[in-house]
């Protein structure tokens, strides 16, 4: 049987008319869940239980944009509350129930199935998203935001988000927030005002997106390295490199970047955690001590898109395996004048304008470090692997990842030839 005393209305008391949203009482204490967009800008919203009774400022105990979940208080014990699921139960053609505030309705129901699990999509405002999202086709409009999903015995196991709409209405693809990424975000928020979360200092990717480019095995499933983003971090200390492969975190295997990013942010900070790694074609096992996420601590931006890059002092240079791409060997003079400190690697020297290597965003003057997973100190080196890499693959279009350094910045950048 569903709670719906223990389901909320909003109205932010900041702007004028108010805007809507729906929420939900988890604690009798008068904590409410809802999305950090509903309450996004305010101190104070205005919360209307559905009993009737009002609370016009109800204080925001704090918000989470990077899952998109925020805890509000109001004044009030002994309030009836949702029962809480486990969103790692739901399974695609199971029941859904949305509950919410579409356009002011309070208390409409909807009814769907679980369209699809573990959806990924990037919903967070500063481009870094730490949820995956449960798909329904039950009924999702402007105002449900916040408001629960549940299943057919009642219980939440998920926190409606968006809705994937070219009209601004419901086309029956909706997403919401797993209840237990909610469930995780929203303690910490009612314990300490905000979310600690642990991070490596590494960009990564879905191996399988990219892994012909990189020399591995078609049929390996985990998360690749792409670049270190903070050489003093927790993954740089514990000897990840680029190229390698992350298949399982703390013996659990791991095939999405979304569910490394989860364990790692999952795990308390300052524990020790144990990474498998595929690192130069063998599986080594490396340990790790977590540090908090700092705003700071983002990913740095890709080698591929910097448009200021020193010159090389020559436009000379042997063509390479690389369509439209001629390189040389790096000297010390030429490292000097690039302002890097490495003498290992192959500088471009030219880049042909409308090339496989000019779509890739390569430059001159960039300094090729490693082809795949194999690191390269000449051209020829360099044709070799690429010959290699490319021999490996079949069909009209082929690809190789080249670890670039652009002033100091470092990062893969994949080449599509044919």
């Amino acid at each position: 049987m569903l709670r719906q005393r223990a389901l909320i209305a909003f109205r932010d008391v900041q702007e004028r008319g108010g805007g809507l949203g729906s929420g939900m009482i988890y604690r009798a204490d008068g904590l409410i869940l809802t999305n950090a967009h509903v309450v996004r800008g305010s101190d104070t919203v205005a919360v209307t239980l559905s009993d009737g009774r009002k609370f016009e400022k109800a204080k925001v105990l704090g918000r989470d944009e990077r899952t998109d979940i925020a805890v509000v208080k109001i004044n009030a014990t002994n309030l009836p509350t949702v029962k809480l699921g486990d969103s790692d139960d739901a399974r695609v053609g199971d029941w859904a129930i949305a509950v919410g505030n579409p356009f002011g309705l309070d208390h409409t129901l909807t009814v769907g199935v679980i369209s699809a699990r573990a959806r990924e999509l990037n919903l967070a405002v500063n481009g870094d998203s730490r949820t995956d999202y449960l798909q329904t086709d039950a009924s999702i409009n402007p105002g449900n935001s916040g408001g629960p999903l549940l299943d057919i015995y009642g219980r939440v196991i998920g926190v409606n988000n968006a809705i994937y709409s070219e009209s601004g209405g419901n086309q029956g693809i909706g997403f919401a927030i797993p209840v237990n990424t909610a469930r995780f975000v929203a303690d910490q928020i009612a314990s300490g005002g905000r979310v600690r979360r642990g991070y490596l200092g590494v960009s990564i990717k879905n191996v399988e997106d990219a892994g012909a480019a990189y020399g591995l095995d078609p049929n390996l499933k985990g998360v690749l390295i792409e670049a270190i983003s903070d050489p003093n971090g927790p993954g740089a200390k514990a000897g990840l490199r680029p190229g390698d492969v992350i298949v399982k975190f703390n013996g659990q295997a791991v095939t999405k970047s979304s569910e490394l990013q989860r364990m790692v942010g999952n795990a308390p900070i300052g524990s020790t955690i144990t990474l498998d790694v595929i690192h130069n074609g063998k599986q080594v096992q490396l340990s790790a001590v977590t540090q908090e996420l700092k705003d700071t601590a983002l990913p740095k931006p890709n080698a591929g898109t910097d448009s200021t890059t020193p010159d090389p002092g020559t436009t000379n240079g042997t063509s390479s395996a690389v369509p439209g791409l001629k390189a040389k060997n790096l000297s010390a003079d030429v490292a000097r004048a690039l302002g890097i400190k490495s003498t290992r690697g192959v500088v471009i020297t030219q880049v042909e304008g409308g090339s496989a290597a000019d779509d890739a965003g390569l430059q001159r003057g960039d300094v090729i470090e490693q082809v795949g997973q194999t690191a390269v100190s000449s051209v020829a080196e360099m044709n070799a692997q690429v010959a290699q890499l490319l021999g490996r693959q079949t069909g009209g279009s082929k690809q190789v990842a080249l670890y670039i350094n652009r002033n100091g910045e470092k990062s893969f950048v994949v080449i599509k030839i044919g």
